[in-house]
C-alpha cells in the first residue's frame, strides 16, 4: 500500500483491539491486490439508541488505480420492525442483532471489500469471463417442392 492507513472513529472512543483487526485485516487485503494506493476505514455509531442498543457502522474506501471501490455496512433500522421488537422483545425477533457486535460488523464488511477488491483484479488482469455474442442466424425455409 502506497499510502498509510487512515482509521477514523466517529462517536465513540478508538480501542487498541479495534484498531489491531482492521490493521489486520487490511494487511490481508493486500495480499489479494497489491495495488491498493489508500484505505480509509471509518467507525461510527451514527445515532446512540438506549432502547434497542448501538449499532456500528463501519466504511472502507480503497483507492485503487482507475477505480474507487467503497464498501459499508450500516444498520437498517426500520420502524416497523422496530415497534414489533418492541412488543416482542426475544433475542429471535431482534432486528440486526450481529449490527450490536463491532467485532461482527468489521468481520461483514471486509468481507465484503474482500469480494470486491477480488473482482477488480479478475477484471484487471482480464480473467474475467465473456461470453460471445451470438450472430445473427438466417433461418430459411426449406423447398418443399423437390420433396413430394
Amino acid at each position: 500500500m502506497q499510502a498509510p492507513l487512515e482509521i477514523k472513529f466517529h462517536n465513540l472512543k478508538s480501542t487498541e483491539w479495534i484498531d489491531a483487526d482492521i490493521r489486520r485485516r487490511v494487511a490481508k487485503l493486500a495480499t489479494y491486490c497489491r495495488d491498493i494506493i489508500s484505505c480509509r476505514v471509518i467507525v461510527e455509531i451514527p445515532h446512540r439508541h438506549r432502547l434497542h442498543g448501538n449499532r456500528f457502522q463501519v466504511r472502507v474506501d480503497l483507492g485503487v488505480p482507475g477505480e474507487d471501490i467503497v464498501v459499508s455496512h450500516a444498520p437498517r433500522l426500520r420502524a416497523t420492525e422496530r415497534r414489533l421488537e418492541a412488543l416482542a422483545a426475544t433475542k429471535r425477533t431482534e432486528v440486526d442483532a450481529t449490527r450490536k457486535d463491532a467485532r461482527v460488523v468489521l468481520r461483514e464488511v471486509f468481507d465484503k471489500a474482500r469480494r470486491e477488491l477480488q473482482d477488480y483484479a479478475r477484471r484487471r488482469r482480464g480473467a474475467v469471463k465473456t461470453h460471445p455474442r451470438p450472430g445473427r442466424r438466417v433461418v430459411r425455409a426449406a423447398s418443399r417442392a423437390g420433396a413430394d
